[in-house]
């Protein structure tokens, strides 16, 4: 994580007086916790072998499920993906969870020639589809996936989901898939404190012991993990101190009773 310099860290209020950000307090140029997949996919642990294999499937032309629990990288994972073939223009990211069930996947594949494509029903050749929170997709739409791949306007998919076996998928669409299924591996406190230090560089912030108190109480959730290591120190530096103490985990040792 960049430092900021001193005469680069402050930042006018709209009144017109000098205001600093809780992490510019601590000599961050942004927030190290931030929970955007886009911004923050570099630091994942343990995750290579699924990033190999989701590298291999979409050259190969094929499909791949990622299995994990929520808040343990899905999302990230997908970003590795579309920052690396997104360059082609062959890559359509779509998030389930934010549409409704009337989502036409054909009208995603359109999209990326624009109004041209909506008027002329021009569809791309070899997309890279990266579904993620499939749950959430209809019936309807895996069916559509389906042939789309069939007839190589799809070139890859890859899904994610909390759940293969949950998921709406219609078994022409299993078929498919077969046991190309992978799970992002539980990650150990050991690794939740490769997660923060990859945040926050050699700052002494947190100290380990805290780090894997942390991760204890966000239930093993890297999300959640990082969200409360932002509040924490958030409380830290409210307290002009500028490392975390275990009085600045009040709000999670409450939650925990």
């Amino acid at each position: 994580m960049m430092l900021l310099q001193n005469t680069e860290k402050k930042r006018l209020s709209k009144w017109g007086s000098y205001k600093m950000e809780w992490y510019e307090e601590l000599d961050f140029d942004e927030d190290p916790f931030s929970v955007d997949p886009r911004e923050n996919h570099e630091g994942l642990q343990n995750m290579q072998d699924i990033i190999d294999e989701m590298f291999y499937r979409i050259n190969s032309g094929s499909m791949l499920v990622i299995e994990g629990d929520s808040g343990n990288g899905k999302t990230s994972t997908l970003m590795v993906a579309a920052n690396k073939f997104g360059g082609r223009g062959k890559v359509v990211y779509v998030d389930c969870e934010k549409l409704d069930n009337n989502l036409n996947i054909t009208h995603v594949l359109q999209d990326k020639y624009g109004l041209i494509g909506r008027m002329f029903n021009k569809k791309p050749k070899n997309m890279v589809v990266l579904l993620d929170n499939v749950h959430h997709l209809s019936k309807v739409n895996t069916e559509r996936l389906k042939y789309y791949f069939d007839q190589n306007y799809i070139k890859s998919i890859i899904f994610t989901c909390e759940n293969f076996k949950k998921a709406k998928f219609t078994d022409s669409l299993r078929d498919r898939i077969g046991k190309r299924v992978v799970n992002i591996p539980k990650l150990s406190d050991d690794d939740a404190v490769e997660i923060v230090r990859y945040r926050i560089d050699d700052s002494e912030l947190f100290n380990d012991k805290l780090i894997k108190k942390i991760f204890k109480l966000s239930k093993s959730s890297v999300k959640l993990l990082l969200e409360n290591c932002s509040k924490a120190a958030k409380s830290a530096v409210a307290k002009e101190r500028k490392r975390v103490q275990l009085a600045d985990l009040k709000f999670l040792l409450r939650e925990e009773k």
